[in-house]
């Protein structure tokens, strides 16, 4: 089979152009042990796995219609991608190409226990990243509390010293006073940037003034000498630029000559996106919200085909969020029988022990060794050197070997962090919570759906889920659809048996194993 690979590493001093090295190495001898034949390589640098937007990834979306590869092969999961939602929808573009994507390092078992291995790898990443966010929110949260500055933009007319407070930027805290003053005497938005950028004068981003650097400017309370930072605000926490009255008669006129904002929508989540099919034209089913309020005041909520959409015009009808969802949360909770636990929580720790390749921790190990091994070389010949030039070179050098050992001690660390133990009873202690959980709580619905449902198509007269558990497919038809014929207003219902090979972020390090996860659920 013919394949590609698809590399990448993140921002950050702990990744470097060997992360890329060490992700082909483990690529090629796996295609190799495989029988698949590499005929290009696609890679990111210095890009986060949470965004789409990664030009080598687009291009390998992209090409992936020309049908010259069969195979996308990536070192982890998590290198083709950590946010979930984008990633399962990426691997699906790849599968209606005929393209399958391959890890390296994985189970790549597309049966029911190896797709709920990978769910359960996905759970782990979720955690790890949401507690990585977590910890630097709060060391920001710490230096805040002190009045320092934190990450983000310096306000103009503001310096930061190298105790990290805010002091005034004596050259530019007038130009702030004269903005202020400006506007307060009459002059219009455009105007003051205008005459501002006439001489030349530039924001706090070095960029010249416009109508969105004005109006943050002049809403920004921190002139009046009020650190701010989220919720916490000291007041005399930095330099006074503006006084109150000042401030207070620019927020008054702006008030005054603001346009009335746009009526706000609340924001539906759609819990079956990705998993939800049409049943006539395959294509996904995507959220959709009615524009017409019932009498009661209730807005309604469907699941819409994307091929009504695009030049096949479906005529497959929309259907009830909530009524589907509710469906769906009901058949999860079925799956979680005691007896299905135990089946699949010994699944998976066989899958998870089976697939505990160490091949790039052994290539580390042997790099440290080499480097430890010379930086003993090179004391021994400091010791002996009495040239006073010649042990200035080696000295140079030992710096430079003990930089690279550090590097990839910490490579190490987090390459040793993704192997891990899990034991049936954590597995089977997280299902059982899973299984009790409060079908009301959003949080808990959107867990139960990731983790178990497989893949949903809709027909017009029944529809089958099918879960990752191995179970049979659930099929449901008659009375279950009249009854949500008749709260659709004569819209039917449906779904499939069809299998999908999900894709999952797996992130480093897996410290925390599965009994943090269960604690850590309201992360998702």
């Amino acid at each position: 089979m013919v394949a590609v690979i698809y590399a990448r590493y993140s921002p950050g001093p702990n990744q470097t152009e060997q992360s890329i090295e060490g992700q082909l190495k483990a690529c090629y001898n796996f295609a190799k042990s495989n029988n698949l034949s590499v005929v290009k390589e696609y890679i990111d640098r210095k890009q986060s796995g949470k965004s789409d937007d990664r030009k080598a990834l687009q291009t390998m979306l992209l090409d992936s219609k020309k049908k010259q590869f069969e195979v996308v092969l990536v070192y982890a999961i998590d290198r083709f991608g950590r946010n979930l939602h984008q990633s399962v929808h990426n691997e699906y573009k790849l599968q209606k190409n005929g393209v399958v994507l391959t890890s390296a390092t994985e189970s790549n078992e597309n049966t029911p226990a190896g797709r709920l291995n990978r769910n359960m790898m996905m759970s782990f990443a979720q955690y790890y990243s949401d507690e990585l966010a977590q910890k630097i929110k709060r060391g920001i949260g710490i230096k805040a509390e002190k009045g320092l500055a934190t990450s983000g933009g310096t306000p103009l007319g503001y310096k930061v010293d190298t105790n990290h407070k805010y002091v005034l930027d004596e050259e530019k805290a007038p130009i702030v006073r004269e903005i202020f003053q400006m506007y307060a005497d009459g002059q219009t938005i455009k105007q003051i940037y205008d005459n501002l950028n006439s001489r030349g004068l530039k924001s706090s981003t070095n960029k010249p003034f416009n109508k969105n650097s004005m109006h943050t400017m002049l809403k920004n309370r921190k002139y009046m000498g009020i650190y701010i930072h989220g919720k916490i605000e000291i007041q005399g926490g930095m330099p006074q630029i503006v006084d109150e009255e000042l401030f207070n008669k620019v927020a008054e006129k702006m008030t005054l000559n603001k346009n009335l904002p746009a009526r706000s929508r609340a924001i539906t989540e759609y819990l079956l996106t990705t998993k939800l099919f049409c049943g006539h034209c395959k294509e996904m089913m995507i959220g959709h919200s009615s524009n017409k309020i019932s009498k009661g005041g209730i807005k309604y909520n469907y699941y819409k085909c994307k091929g009504t959409f695009s030049d096949i015009k479906c005529k497959k009808k929309m259907t009830l969020k909530d009524h589907i969802e509710n469906i769906v949360v009901d058949e999860c909770r079925k799956v979680l029988t005691p007896v299905n636990i135990r089946k699949i929580a010994k699944e998976i720790v066989r899958i998870a022990e089976s697939y505990d390749d160490k091949a790039e921790l052994d290539r580390l190990e042997g790099l440290i060794k080499k480097a430890q091994e010379e930086k003993v070389n090179q004391m021994t010949s400091l010791r002996a050197c009495k040239d006073d030039m010649v042990r200035e070179m080696i000295l140079e050098d030992l710096g430079k070997i003990g930089a690279e050992i550090l590097a990839y001690e910490k490579q190490y660390q987090l390459e040793n962090a993704r192997h891990y133990t899990i034991s049936e009873k954590e597995v089977a202690g997280f299902l059982t919570q899973l299984a009790n959980g409060d079908v009301n709580d959003i949080v808990y619905r959107r867990t139960l759906i990731k983790f178990l449902v497989n893949k949903i198509f809709l027909y017009d007269d029944r529809f089958t889920i099918t879960f990752n558990t191995g179970d049979e497919e659930v099929t449901i038809t008659d009375v279950l659809l009249a009854d949500i014929n008749k709260n659709t207003g004569g819209e039917i219902l449906c779904l499939s048996n069809e299998k999908v090979h999900l894709c999952m972020n797996v992130v480093e390090p897996f410290t925390t194993k599965l009994n943090l996860l269960a604690k850590g659920l309201v992360m998702w």
